[in-house]
């Protein structure tokens, strides 16, 4: 048992109450712990002096005559009303000290707010940063001059070609039967692998595509695959993509869709 257990138990125990096992329980505990037998030892004359307690004396301690209720209920009314009324002189206290606090601050910081507009120094541009806000100010109106700068509808806006160290080289391919064509471009990678801007003509809008490159060892490479649109036709704009294999290695390209159905083949040069 722990010692608030014992504790809780002692008064029975000093009256003899307890059950023999848990009596017996209680004092192996007290051998052991002395803050408890010290506590039991209090409670010796408790036993004895219960004994000179008459029945009467319990049947008053019981039931307490009227007067004695009465003034015990009016003092306790009077302590609730004076607790409440200090209760609510604490709050207004609290409340006038808050509000003065509250005001204090806004008072002071509206002066700092004032003095530190007032000390902040005008800075003046210098001339590196009138450059860099011009330069900035001419890019956001590029785009406009350069839509009043475009051709009439009737252009057809070339492909962006990046600058690279080896001029690059463009290959057709034509399709009859269906009267597809299709025109590559390619480009020599420093890294290794080649580069390619693919156009595509008569092929049916919404067709997946994407190419086929095969080697001239026979080992095969497939681009990514594109989704030929409206848009890519008004704009005779290229789908680009990469292959793994260099264009010296390179036998031919052919143009298949998702189901790997040929469209166009086109052939490099002398292959």
């Amino acid at each position: 048992m722990t010692c608030e257990e014992v504790r809780l138990a002692l008064g029975a125990h000093a009256l003899g109450a307890l059950e023999p096992d848990e009596a017996l329980e209680i004092d192996t505990h007290l051998a052991t712990c002395e803050a408890c037998g010290a506590e039991l030892l209090e409670l010796d004359g408790v036993a004895s002096f219960l004994g000179k307690v008459s029945e009467r004396d319990v049947e008053l301690v019981a039931s307490p005559p009227r007067q004695v209720l009465d003034r015990l209920l009016n003092d306790r009314a009077k302590r609730s009303r004076r607790g409440r009324l200090l209760l609510v002189a604490a709050a207004s206290v609290a409340l006038l000290g808050l509000g003065g606090t509250v005001w204090t601050v806004i008072q002071e910081t509206a002066p700092q707010q004032q003095t530190s507009a007032a000390e902040a120094p005008s800075v003046t541009p210098s001339p590196m940063e009138k450059a860099d806000s011009f330069m900035a100010s001419e890019g956001d109106q590029a785009p406009d001059a350069r839509r009043e700068a475009s051709p009439g509808p009737t252009a057809s806006k070339a492909p962006a070609t990046p600058s690279r160290a080896v001029a690059g080289r463009e290959f057709t391919g034509e399709n009859e039967a269906k009267a597809y064509s299709a025109i590559v471009m390619a480009w020599p990678l420093s890294g290794g692998g080649t580069e390619l801007g693919i156009q595509v003509v008569g092929v049916p809008v919404d067709t997946t595509c994407r190419v086929r490159v095969v080697g001239k060892d026979g080992r095969e490479d497939f681009t990514d695959s594109w989704t030929i649109s409206r848009e890519a036709y008004a704009d005779n704009a290229p789908f680009k993509s990469t292959t793994t294999l260099a264009m010296k290695n390179i036998a031919r390209f052919d143009v298949v869709d998702q189901a790997g159905t040929l469209l166009v083949r086109v052939k490099v040069a002398g292959k």
